[in-house]
């Protein structure tokens, strides 16, 4: 009996050992399973990986090739401009030039005097022998042609000197801003006014109105807002309107008389 227990005994150990290796066995596979179906995971984001890296690694250079380009364009954009600004910096001094002989020409003809002139002139001498005469006194200085056509003469010139030597750095800046530009041009066409305007209030005719070219003055204007545009353009850079409210400018109904409209 008892060596009946003991085999008995003795086939269960076994049984259950061999229980125990095919259930290590079994977890032994499914660990492998599991470790295979990791390393074909890996594997295949492995390959995404290296097949991005190397899609990236060939569209760097067609990148890079771009960032050349535009960086060469904008360089050559910008030598453009340079030259442009130069040929319409030659033109400006011409026509700046041009205007300033003018007003020395301006200032020779008044230098002598007009027919009106004369006859103010005559009124006032006029004037004086009556007053010496008749015994008044007057605070009117005595007329002195020479002096006061003289005078008056150099009184224009200085204020044409004072005038385009404050003004002559209108253009000097590089690259011109918008408000270079505005000032020159605003400059250009008062001074042309004033020299009208001058020689028609001592009466005399203007001969030298043909030497100012308003169609070339206007194609420079043109082309020099063209080149602003451009220039502002390629830096980027945002003109005076962009940042104008209209509301500011907006006087609504509002009442500007006196009385407030009572």
């Amino acid at each position: 009996m008892n060596s009946l227990s003991n085999a008995l005994h003795c086939g269960k150990l076994a049984a259950r050992r061999v229980g125990n290796v095919r259930c290590f066995s079994s977890r032994r596979s499914r660990n492998a399973a599991m470790q295979q179906k990791q390393d074909d995971l890996l594997s295949r984001l492995g390959a995404e990986v290296d097949s991005n890296a190397a899609a990236e690694m060939n569209e760097s250079p067609d990148i890079i090739h771009k960032i050349e380009i535009s960086e060469t364009e904008r360089i050559a954009k910008t030598i453009h401009l340079q030259k442009q600004r130069t040929e319409l910096f030659l033109e400006a001094g011409y026509m700046t030039r041009s205007l300033y002989r003018s007003c020395l020409r301006n200032i020779n003809l008044i230098r002598d005097g007009s027919d009106k002139d004369i006859k103010d002139f005559e009124t006032r001498e006029e004037r004086e022998k009556s007053d010496r005469s008749s015994a008044t006194f007057s605070f009117e200085p005595s007329v002195d042609r020479e002096n006061e056509l003289s005078s008056r003469a150099l009184y224009y010139l200085a204020f044409l000197k004072e005038s385009f030597n404050q003004e002559v750095d209108c253009l000097a800046a590089e690259p011109w801003k918008e408000d270079n530009v505005i000032r020159f041009i605003h400059l250009m066409r008062q001074g042309e006014e004033r020299r009208k305007w001058v020689l028609n209030d001592y009466g005399f005719d203007d001969p030298f109105r043909d030497k100012w070219d308003e169609d070339l003055f206007v194609k420079w204007e043109e082309q020099v807002q063209k080149l602003i545009h451009e220039t502002y353009e390629l830096k980027d850079w945002r003109f005076q309107k962009d940042f104008t409210n209209v509301d500011e400018d907006d006087d609504g109904d509002i009442e500007w008389n006196d009385n407030n409209g009572n």
